[in-house]
């Protein structure tokens, strides 16, 4: 899952390769994906990333079970200290593809995106939601601990308990939800589906229910608008004191399947990019990254947001990856 609460998160993106074609893939992933990272590059990304203070790696994807390296990159990222997750969407599993990673993933994610009928659809594939719940059962038979992340569209709030429900009872301990944003595939084929701040509200009450009646912990990825007016220092609104390592005030640090280090979401316009692994190591783009537009853009969102008419509950993060996409670059200093 992208965040985890009080860490600095590495989240990489190791292919693109999937099993499936989902309509809301931010990455545009799909079986004729083939781009990848190396890992002997993932490798020492993972050293660099422990080294400027970051002591979670995330997995996605693309599928992360399709990625032959996908162990390998754990025990990287193991011998750096890191705690590990891994999402995915569980149809790929197979019993050698759980015992390579058994004991060297703390969660694994399993994405669960409604009922029955609408996981099915979203995932453009019939019979993905039984084998979603299956491969939570399978994790859960190997000592895996699992949880289940759902993205929020515009209509299935109503069936977050649904969710809970066929989640806990396969044995899932956690249940993350995520707002939709239109990025990549989702862009072109659920743009109208973005949830509203009636919709955020809704699944912030349910969250709540669940919380009691099925025991599952859950997190919702978004934050009070009262917390973002009080805190500003959580949303990189003020300045940053740049002797202080990477992993210290910023989380997630993003690796996309092509290489380019991102802040916060994959996607984020390059504008505001570290640069790519691929032409140089992860800590020297780090040690020459100008991080005064992306600070400068975070401030001027911020802003943005505490003065104007918005719900009670904000995405930040779908904000901040909207408006990197401006048309032009906040240029503002530290």
């Amino acid at each position: 899952m992208a965040q985890t609460s009080g860490r600095a998160v590495l989240q990489v993106h190791p292919t693109r390769l999937c099993n499936l074609r989902c309509l809301h893939c931010y990455s545009s992933s799909g079986p004729d994906v083939a781009e990848s990272v190396p890992i002997a590059v993932l490798s020492t990304v993972v050293r660099d990333a422990a080294g400027l203070g970051y002591d979670v790696l995330n997995v996605s994807g693309g599928e992360p079970f399709l990625y032959p390296e996908l162990p390998a990159l754990l025990r990287a990222a193991r011998a750096a200290g890191m705690r590990t997750t891994v999402t995915t969407n569980a149809v790929a599993l197979t019993q050698r593809r759980i015992g390579l990673v058994r004991g060297l993933v703390d969660l694994v994610a399993v994405s669960l995106d409604g009922d029955r009928a609408t996981h099915d659809r979203i995932r453009d594939q019939e019979g993905c939601f039984d084998k979603a719940l299956a491969g939570i059962r399978r994790f859960t038979e190997a000592g895996i601990p699992v949880g289940v992340i759902t993205t929020l569209t515009q209509g299935n709030a109503t069936q977050l308990g649904d969710v809970a429900l066929a989640a806990a009872q396969s044995g899932a301990l956690l249940l993350q939800v995520h707002p939709l944003e239109p990025e990549g595939a989702a862009n072109r084929l659920m743009a109208g589906e973005r949830p509203d701040s009636v919709e955020l509200a809704y699944a912030a009450v349910e969250l709540g229910r669940i919380a009691e009646e099925h025991g599952l912990a859950v997190q919702l990825d978004a934050v009070p608008r009262t917390m973002l007016a009080r805190k500003p220092e959580a949303f990189m609104a003020v300045p940053v004191d740049e002797g202080q390592a990477l992993g210290r005030w910023l989380t997630p640090l993003v690796i996309e399947s092509n290489g380019a280090a991102v802040p916060v979401s994959y996607g984020f316009d390059r504008r505001y990019g570290l640069g790519n692994i691929l032409d140089r190591p992860l800590a020297d783009l780090a040690a020459n990254w100008d991080a005064a537009p992306f600070l400068a853009l975070c401030r001027a969102t911020w802003q943005r947001l505490v003065d104007g008419r918005t719900g009670p509950l904000v995405p930040w993060y779908g904000h901040l990856l909207r408006a990197s996409r401006a048309a032009r670059p906040a240029t503002a200093g530290r």
